[in-house]
């Protein structure tokens, strides 16, 4: 059994349990969405969640591609904080993203800059993660006021669900900010929210003041970390996706993992274009005038 030129073994193995989907189906799933993944995910620097015998049994995740890598995938040696290089694996193509279906791949998670300078960061990600009892109403609500909070400062965005139970707000930008000052905006941005309406909102990891509230994660934005990738499926029951919407279908969003394998044809059908399809035009600065007042206050 081939898909996009890459022979799968044991096709039939079931990955989800619940939906019955096999490693054929996931394979024929990323084979169909790949144009409008790949503009988003090719030659970004990858870590990767492997389940080998699907959700049912153990997964791991893997930062390095150890042993051989295969054919139709590639890997970038990027030196990280304790002085050694790593090789990160990298997909050019839909052949990339089915040999990861091969090796048991269920999700992708991209760095925030591209493998020709890993230094140079183009987006930011601004996860809206809430805790326990906190109401959808109150989810979309963020992400409504961060779109406006990024708006006043003349930065366009855009939305996708994670598969989960919360929300991505990206901002692309321009190559010219460091990770420092990414990061420094990011964590400006949230706790911006969080000064604003602190009940319903943090701005740090604290587990114990989450209670009832949101967290606007961050950290997302310094060297290394990674965020799941647009249309990436999750290692999780139901099969559900990461998926791109536009800004205007977030009211009629029900959930984070209301989109799956199963019904992402049905989705990208109905939006007939790729909905971050501008930002990857998108050549946005961050404004020099909050990060030095970033800076300044030790942010």
């Amino acid at each position: 059994m081939q898909v996009a030129g890459i022979t799968l073994s044991n096709p039939d193995r079931v990955l989800y349990p619940e939906q019955g989907l096999t490693k054929q189906d996931l394979a024929a799933y990323y084979n169909a969405i790949a144009p409008w993944m790949l503009p988003h995910v090719e030659g970004r620097p990858l870590s990767l969640v492997r389940c080998p015998s699907g959700t049912a049994r153990a997964c791991f995740y893997q930062k390095h591609w150890s042993g051989t890598i295969p054919e139709a995938l590639d890997t970038v040696d990027i030196k990280e904080g304790s002085g050694k290089e790593g090789a990160y694996t990298v997909v050019h193509d839909a052949a990339g993203l089915v040999s990861l279906v091969q090796h048991g791949v269920l999700e992708i998670h991209l760095w925030g800059a591209r493998e020709d300078d890993v230094d140079s960061p183009d987006r930011i990600i601004f996860d809206l993660d809430p805790s326990p009892g906190v109401t959808w109403a109150r989810v979309t609500e963020g992400a409504l006021r961060l779109k406006t909070v990024l708006e006043e400062l003349g930065l366009e965005t855009w939305i996708k669900t994670t598969g989960g139970k919360g929300l991505h707000v990206a901002l692309p930008i321009a190559r010219r900010s460091t990770w420092s000052e990414v990061s420094s905006f990011a964590r400006g941005v949230a706790q911006t929210l969080s000064e604003e309406e602190p009940e319903k909102y943090l701005a740090e990891a604290s587990k114990a003041e989450r209670k009832g509230r949101i967290f606007v994660d961050w950290l997302r934005n310094t060297r290394g970390a990674t965020a799941i990738a647009p249309w990436s499926t999750r290692a999780r029951a139901g099969a559900p996706i990461s998926a791109p919407i536009a800004w205007k279908d977030l009211p009629a969003l029900a959930s984070g993992d209301q989109y799956t394998v199963e019904n992402a044809h049905a989705l990208a059908g109905k939006q007939k274009q790729d909905p971050w399809e501008g930002m990857l035009t998108s050549k946005q600065h961050l404004p020099a005038a909050m990060l030095g007042k970033l800076t300044a206050n030790g942010r």
